[in-house]
């Protein structure tokens, strides 16, 4: 190989450290015994206490936009509510929030209060807690590293959650500093729910995802495969005019638990888009009854 045809082995754009852990997105790779000051920084014991309120707290992630993981968040949270637990979602998705949307609270704002903000509540109680109840829908996200952070720690430490059963995290795609604060944040995390489709290529960046929570030292819950197949609206037979089987496989390379598929439905965008979760409208499809399989399966794990 000519000296014009070198082989690139690694990309490596600043492997310096400044010592400033917070931001660091190599945190979890890192053996200075120096990142664990960060837990003392901050409002880092502010969120410590929030959090001990709460039960469990599960980070639903995808290595890549696209396959459905909010839809999937909202309706797993929706399930667990409708089985009495008490639910909040946090939408964790600064440049896309669309949970406020999808749990039709999206006319609710967040008020501040003495003691922190007051999350909106939707349908069974459901505390909504997004940046699209605090911006117009209109409006434009440009933040980098910094501010991010400090909505992830404002979200985190000055929240009145109260004390509730379940907060379900429903993460940016991707593996970067969003989900790296998220984890810093809360090193008692339940455990990640990684959401993928059938194909190769979903399942090869969410493969990502699985790792980037395994680094972290978070358990990962285990894999679900959306859009798995199509229901029949006439017969409610479900057909799978393209590959299954994506997640399975990759539950089986991570040797993580597989939670299960859920089918396509016309009427999951079309109940989301009104602001109503599929299972709370069509408890007793097929369709609901999977992701309330998989809720099964969640609440064992946790």
């Amino acid at each position: 190989m000519s000296v014009e045809q070198r082989k690139i082995v690694k990309f490596q754009v600043d492997m310096e450290c400044d010592e400033k852990c917070e931001m660091c997105e190599r945190f979890f790779k890192c053996n200075s015994p120096k990142k664990l000051e960060i837990f003392d920084r901050r409002r880092m014991s502010r969120v410590r206490e929030t959090m001990k309120r709460i039960k469990h707290k599960i980070a639903i992630c995808a290595g890549k936009g696209g396959v459905g993981k909010s839809t999937v968040s909202v309706n797993i949270a929706t399930a667990l509510a409708m089985k009495g637990q008490k639910v909040t979602i946090l939408d964790q998705d600064l440049d896309g929030s669309c949970i406020p949307r999808m749990m039709g609270v999206l006319d609710k704002k967040l008020i501040m209060e003495k003691k922190g903000m007051r999350p909106v509540e939707g349908i069974l109680g459901i505390q909504v807690v997004a940046l699209a109840n605090i911006q117009e829908e209109k409006d434009t996200t440009t933040w980098y590293h910094e501010l991010r952070r400090n909505a992830t720690e404002e979200f985190l430490a000055h929240v009145q959650y109260g004390d509730r059963d379940y907060l379900i995290i429903d993460l940016p795609p991707g593996t970067s500093s969003d989900a790296v604060n998220l984890m810093q944040y809360i090193p008692d995390l339940d455990g990640m729910v990684v959401v993928t489709v059938p194909s190769i290529v979903s399942q090869t960046v969410a493969r990502r995802a699985g790792l980037m929570a395994i680094e972290g030292g978070v358990k990962v819950v285990g894999i679900i495969e959306n859009m798995s197949g199509y229901m029949c609206s006439n017969c409610k037979k479900i057909n799978y005019p393209m590959l299954v089987g994506g997640g399975e496989e990759l539950a089986k390379e991570l040797e993580v638990p597989f939670l299960g598929r859920i089918p396509l439905d016309p009427r999951v965008s079309s109940s989301t888009d009104a602001g109503a979760p599929y299972v709370y409208e069509y408890s007793e499809s097929p369709i609901a009854k999977a992701i309330f399989s998989i809720v099964d399966n969640i609440e064992k794990s946790v």
